[in-house]
């Protein structure tokens, strides 16, 4: 028994040594109400500035400064002896030859034999950290004297409540006048009670509506008081409570009448339907104030418009028009008169827009601030102009081709003759041979294509400041300016003739289209436009007498084509408006017979796509579906004519956003058909292209008004005219397997 003890006390002595060696302040203690000392090492004496003989009093002595910090600790340890916990840490404060101490205590708990307790403590510095906390305390304790101070002295009433008790926090001096009582009295009351007279919450309380960093502004006439408050309110954070902060002015004060004055200038100017900015006229850049509508204007937020343009003016304004803007200031300047002009502007997204701008300038001497500036006021009429543009284009131009119509050509020309009446210029009749017979034989859909291709044939052929126009059906006249001799005007002539001729050259089934033409020339046959169009109107009748596919210059010896004047070409023109009906024929029926006997359907279609496909003699019939979701085709079923390749094995899974807006094509009856797939847009052209496709006739099928897919047939050996048979029986077939296949996809969803 002696051995085991000597034994305990040699490692006691052991690891006493090793605590005397550690480089951190330790203490061993008695877990009791002085926490008595048992043992502590060197660098615990030196960091408490104690002797080695420690005071009987225990711990508690070191805290004779600040007791409350021992007994925190204290019941700190007996607490955790309580739980059964045998580790603890918390942060204790003592005083060391006059300064304060900061220190993390971190103690260990061990029972005895006897049920007695003893802890052994290790004391970490962190002297650093809490005096920057005590920093804080301080500056926040002296801001919040501050600000005791600046709401005493404000000229308006300030109380703080608590937003859940309702209790007032704060009031300062103008508030207390106002309410004719003392801080004293109103602090720790109800606000309803006090301000109000009420003994509930006010119904009309604004608790609810306060959001964090945001200032909620209202009037209020309060009937204890008999007095109208302008009042603003929001939420904040005050010595740990949700409170609310409410500054208001009262309707006797000054700063209440001044925000009166404002609110009617707010008001009068949200009536201004237009954009308002100040400019600083000493840069003629900087902008110093602007409403809402100016930014729309611009397409910027305040905030983009600080980052983005830096208050800077001439980041939007069109180049040409600053300079244009700085003169008429020059003039404003001198005058003071005001000015109305038309600018333009470019928005955030690069859009050039056209306003209505009216400027005034006003002096230094004259300004609220003392800085010269120049008020504006805008309107963007950008859509107006444009409305303007595409009433003045419909009213000029030729609905079908594009050109000018009749009246564009007259007016246009009247003006260039008097602008330029010492010019060689010449007038130019054509009337298309034997134009009804197209018409008759290929339908009215054709003809007007054949119209389309001869105006976009002539614009390309002459200059862009000659005139191009259609005059009535099938008649189209060219003004030719400034020539240099007669030669010229039938070197254009001769040009055209062989335009006309091989236009439709290169078609699968060619097309064969002649014009006749008659020439005038100014000033030599006639000094106006009326004179030179019965000129040229002569000149044509006679290349018609002369076989057609040619043209006549006027020739004022031959005086007896005047007699024939009533039989000209005026006057002439197509019925464009004419439609024809449409009627089924025996390939229909021959059709639908296939897909109504043969009890294998995919082969039925497959047989009807061949038969189509060989008697319109295409080169390429075929079908596309769509997913149920309407975003992907796919070519289910095609017929290929001899020489022709195959795609359907890559146009599987096609989807219709790649090509654009693909259903738009089908937006006349359902059908959509191209002669040349060049005129398409790129990316059609690509799609096309790339299948070898150079003509193509596309009917579009439905299914409960929803795009279900279509039937096409291409072309690929060259240009093709889809004649109104051609269109009308092909839309009529594919509407009849469209129906079998919305059969087909009812009995798979059945299955």
């Amino acid at each position: 028994m002696e051995q085991v003890k000597q034994e305990n006390d040699k490692l006691g002595r052991m690891q006493a040594q090793m605590i005397e060696e550690l480089p951190i302040a330790v203490s061993r203690h008695c877990l009791d109400q002085k926490l008595t000392l048992h043992w502590a090492n060197t660098e615990f004496y030196q960091l408490t500035g104690g002797e080695k003989a420690f005071p009987s009093a225990g711990l508690k002595a070191l805290f004779s400064t600040d007791l409350q910090e021992f007994y925190q600790l204290r019941d700190t340890l007996l607490s955790a002896k309580a739980q059964g916990l045998s580790r603890i840490t918390q942060r204790i404060s003592i005083t060391v030859n006059g300064k304060r101490v900061w220190l993390c205590a971190s103690a260990v708990l061990k029972q005895g034999s006897d049920d007695s307790y003893e802890v052994v403590i290790c004391y970490t510095p962190i002297q650093e950290p809490m005096e920057k906390q005590e920093r804080i305390v301080q500056s926040e304790k002296e801001m919040t004297e501050n600000f005791k101070w600046m709401m005493s002295v404000y000229s308006g009433n300030v109380y703080i409540s608590d937003m859940d008790s309702y209790e007032l926090l704060y009031v300062n001096k103008h508030a207390c006048d106002t309410l004719q009582t003392s801080a004293s009295q109103l602090l720790g009351r109800k606000c309803y009670e006090a301000i109000q007279g009420l003994d509930a919450p006010c119904p009309f309380c604004t608790n609810a509506h306060l959001k964090k960093d945001q200032t909620y502004e209202w009037e209020f006439y309060n009937p204890n008081l008999k007095r109208t408050f302008m009042i603003k309110d929001r939420m904040l954070d005050w010595f740990g409570h949700r409170a609310r902060i409410e500054l208001s002015y009262d309707m006797y004060s000054e700063e209440y009448k001044l925000a009166k004055k404002d609110q009617e200038r707010e008001a009068i100017l949200k009536t201004i339907p237009a954009g308002m900015v100040r400019i600083d006229a000493r840069d003629n850049n900087t902008i110093l104030w602007y409403n809402g509508i100016f930014l729309e204007m611009i397409g910027y937020t305040p905030e983009q418009l600080e980052e983005e343009l830096h208050y800077g003016c001439r980041s939007y304004i069109h180049p040409d028009d600053i300079e244009r803007i700085l003169l008429l200031r020059s003039k404003l300047k001198k005058t003071g008169d005001n000015v109305v002009l038309e600018a333009r502007a470019y928005n955030r997204f690069q859009e050039e827009r056209v306003w209505t701008v009216t400027l005034c300038y006003v002096s230094g001497e004259d300004s609220w601030d003392g800085i010269p500036s120049l008020y504006s006021t805008g309107l963007d009429i950008t859509e107006e102009r444009r409305q303007l543009e595409r009433l003045r284009h419909k009213a000029e131009k030729d609905a079908l081709t594009g050109i000018n119509n009749r009246d564009a050509m007259k007016v246009q020309i009247k003006n260039y003759l008097q602008e330029q009446p010492d010019t060689m210029n010449a007038l130019i009749m054509i009337d298309t041979d034997n134009f009804k017979q197209i018409n008759d034989t290929l339908g009215h859909i054709t003809g007007d294509l054949v119209l389309s291709e001869m105006a976009a044939g002539m614009k390309k052929i002459v200059r862009k400041s000659d005139l191009v126009g259609r005059i009535g059906g099938d008649e189209f006249t060219i003004f030719i300016k400034n020539i240099t001799s007669p030669q010229t005007a039938e070197e254009k002539a001769e040009e055209l003739l062989s335009m006309f001729r091989h236009l439709f050259i290169r078609e699968k089934k060619p097309l064969k289209v002649t014009c006749s033409m008659g020439i005038a020339l100014y000033p030599r046959d006639g000094e106006s436009f009326q004179e030179l169009y019965e000129c040229a109107d002569k000149a044509l009748y006679q290349a018609k007498l002369h076989g057609k596919n040619n043209y006549h210059m006027y020739d004022p010896m031959e005086q007896s084509t005047l007699e024939l004047l009533n039989n000209s070409s005026l006057g002439a023109a197509i019925d464009s408006e004419q439609r024809y009906a449409e009627s089924s024929d025996n390939l229909a029926r021959y059709v639908f017979r296939i897909l109504y006997q043969y009890e294998n359907l995919d082969e039925a279609i497959q047989l009807v796509l061949e038969v189509v496909g060989k008697q319109f003699d295409v080169s390429r019939s075929y079908i596309f579906e769509n997913t149920e979701d309407g975003r992907c085709g796919a070519n289910t079923y095609e017929w290929c004519n001899e020489g022709i390749t195959s795609q359907r094995e890559q146009l599987q899974d096609v989807e219709y956003s790649a090509c654009g807006d693909y259903e738009s094509l089908f937006k006349d009856n359902h059908v959509f058909y191209c002669r040349d797939i060049t005129v398409l847009p790129s990316v059609l052209v690509d799609l096309f292209t790339d299948q070898g496709i150079h003509s193509t006739l596309q009917c579009a099928f439905y299914d409960r008004e929803i795009f279900s897919g279509f039937v096409g047939f291409d072309e690929c050996t060259g240009h093709r005219f889809w004649t109104r048979e051609e269109i009308s029986s092909l839309s009529l077939i594919s509407q009849i397997l469209a129906i079998f296949l919305k059969l087909k996809r009812m009995e798979n969803r059945n299955r």
